[in-house]
């Protein structure tokens, strides 16, 4: 679901989704937020194609696990 209050846009996603759903999911609701006159119709089809698009990049959330650091990059 994506709510724009005037200021600002907010995502919020079901976190039982599959990784590739939820990329679907994300890429869907930012279309309604940065073009909001576009039909649900136009959405979904572009929505899919930038998530497949990224799929095949291997774009993926990565999870950082309870003891795992990030990592520090430094200049």
């Amino acid at each position: 679901m994506a709510i724009h209050d005037g200021n600002k846009g907010e995502i919020f996603i079901d976190p039982r989704l599959s990784p590739r759903r939820e990329l679907e999911v994300i890429c869907h609701e930012q279309l309604h937020l940065s073009l909001p006159d576009l039909s649900e119709r136009q959405i979904d089809r572009i929505g899919k194609e930038v998530s497949r698009t990224l799929w095949r990049l291997n774009f993926r959330k990565v999870l950082l696990g309870k003891h795992t650091t990030p990592v520090k990059i430094t200049k």
